[in-house]
């Protein structure tokens, strides 16, 4: 097996099966799997799992660490794609990844775009495409071979937020992050129900304090207080 689609998921019946069958029409079975590992949804999210080619994991801890690492675990590729559920990754993603791991890269990310919203969103979307940390995020899907990610080991479980944004800066300690020139397509959900500002400023607020060092669930419970359920 080469590639390993990692998808952690909890209450994504909207966007899940959209995704499978995107990652179906993209991918050869002979060379790609594709695992979901729920954190204890309580919609249709696991239903709708089942109605694809995938392999099914549940872990009654609701946190994307955790999701992903168990993953890895029950993963047999030597490249490791990590995608949340309401991402679309590019046409021909395998291709990329494939392609760049064969050039000797060994971790890397998409720019992102969104699927609607307000639009000075294509300004988060124009700074995507520089390899700084501020302009990184997991909408961005991740790709790394699976001997970084052993030698690292893993995502950091304490991270019950930012945790894509610690394992970068882990990552790149040994590895230079590569960035494709095409882009992810991403739910603006999130600004349904908050202004871009508010996003915004509470998007800025977690960074902070995840480079202050501040513990990652006082991170999480600042940033939940800060919008409103999406």
């Amino acid at each position: 097996m080469l590639l390993s689609i990692i998808i952690p998921t909890l209450n994504e019946e909207k966007y899940l099966g959209n995704l499978l069958q995107f990652l179906r029409k993209q991918t050869d079975p002979l060379n790609t799997e594709i695992i979901v590992i729920d954190g204890g949804s309580s919609d249709h999210t696991v239903q709708i799992a089942h109605k694809y080619e995938v392999i099914i994991l549940n872990t009654p801890v609701s946190c994307r660490a955790v999701q992903m690492n168990i993953g890895v675990k029950n993963a047999k590729g030597k490249i490791l794609y990590f995608v949340h559920a309401d991402v679309l990754p590019p046409e021909r993603f395998s291709q990329d990844i494939i392609n760049a791991f064969a050039a000797g890269k060994k971790i890397g990310m998409y720019r992102q775009k969104f699927d609607g919203g307000p639009i000075m969103l294509k300004i988060n979307s124009y700074f995507t495409r520089f390899n700084l940390l501020w302009c990184r995020g997991g909408d961005q899907t991740l790709f790394v071979c699976k001997k970084l990610f052993d030698s690292l080991k893993g995502f950091d479980e304490s991270f019950v937020i930012m945790e894509e944004y610690d394992f970068i800066r882990r990552s790149v300690k040994k590895e230079k992050l590569h960035i494709f020139d095409k882009y992810t397509t991403v739910s603006a959900r999130k600004y349904s129900t908050n202004s871009y500002l508010k996003v915004l400023l509470a998007n800025r607020k977690a960074f902070s304090l995840y480079l202050s060092g501040s513990d990652p669930k006082v991170i999480k419970k600042t940033y939940l207080s800060m919008l409103n359920p999406y």
